[in-house]
Parts: C-alpha cells; sequence; structure tokens
C-alpha cells in the first residue's frame, strides 16, 4: 500500500507536511481497524518528530530500582518476543537497554550493534548474544521513540 510505504518513509526523517499528508490521507481506504493502525501511527510519527525537534535526550523521572544511578531516557510497557507471559518495563538509560518483568534482562550500550524498527517492534542485535533481541512495544509510537533513542544512546562512546 503506498500509504504504508510513505508512512514508514516518513519515520526515517518526519517532517510536518509529510505528517499532515498523511493524516489527511489515511482515511481514504479500509477498514475501521486499518483507519485505527493508521492513527497510531501518525500520532507516533509527531512524537518522533517532536522528540527530534527538541534535541538532545530526554530525561524521565523514575524510582524503579532497576535504573540505579543510570539516568533514565525513555520507559514503556513492553513484552519480549516469543515470551506472552513476560509483559514489563522497556527502560532506555544512559548506561544500558533493560527490560524488567518477572526477571530482569539488560544489554549494555557498548554490546548493542544495530537497532531496528520492524512495526511496534524494537530489534537488537548484541554483541555476544546469538539471535536478535525483538522487544515487542504497545504502539508504533513507542517503538520509533525507542528506536531513535536506542540509535542515538548505542552510538554514544562511555
Amino acid at each position: 500500500m503506498a500509504w504504508w510505504r510513505d508512512a514508514e518513509s516518513a519515520a526515517a526523517a518526519p517532517a510536518s507536511d509529510t505528517i499532515d499528508r498523511l493524516q489527511r490521507e489515511m482515511g481514504t481506504t479500509g477498514s475501521a481497524d486499518e483507519l485505527e493502525r493508521r492513527e497510531e501511527f501518525v500520532e507516533g510519527l509527531a512524537r518522533l518528530l517532536e522528540l527530534s525537534s527538541n534535541g538532545g535526550l530526554p530525561r524521565v523521572e523514575t524510582q524503579h530500582r532497576v535504573i540505579g544511578h543510570d539516568t533514565c531516557h525513555f520507559v514503556a510497557p513492553a513484552s519480549v518476543a516469543g515470551q506472552s507471559e513476560a509483559a514489563g518495563k522497556l527502560f532506555l538509560t544512559s548506561q544500558r537497554i533493560v527490560f524488567a518483568s518477572q526477571g530482569v534482562r539488560a544489554w549494555p550500550w557498548h554490546r548493542v550493534r544495530e537497532v531496528a524498527r520492524l512495526g511496534r517492534d524494537l530489534v537488537l542485535s548484541v554483541a555476544g548474544v546469538e539471535d536478535p533481541v525483538q522487544i515487542q512495544c504497545n504502539s508504533y509510537g513507542d517503538a520509533m521513540v525507542a528506536a531513535h533513542l536506542a540509535r542515538d544512546l548505542a552510538g554514544r562512546k562511555p
């Protein structure tokens, strides 16, 4: 579909005129479910544009014990692919990516080799981990923002 192709392209470099055009065109075809998915995606693009425009990393205040002394830049509900019973929270901190659920899994930024977003999923290639780490976010916006921040944080030198 042309709308989804254009929307995915916009996620790489969101611009207000493109977001406005996608918003105008989103209701032209499809079911109510499709319209809801498109609305969610456009909201995510708007969040990503705002984040990109603000410059720098956001600071999220949290008292969660898994953060320790790290600075938290992002938190959202999520789950790990293939582990439906493991709903939890995704944290992006100054030092690592953390998934807290029944247990805690963490990967320091210096081991993250690649960050990708596939739909609502954040996919990480991590040194020393055979398979990609796939974290399912609850919305396109959470996945877009998490991918943007993760690329930034993984690219910084300690």
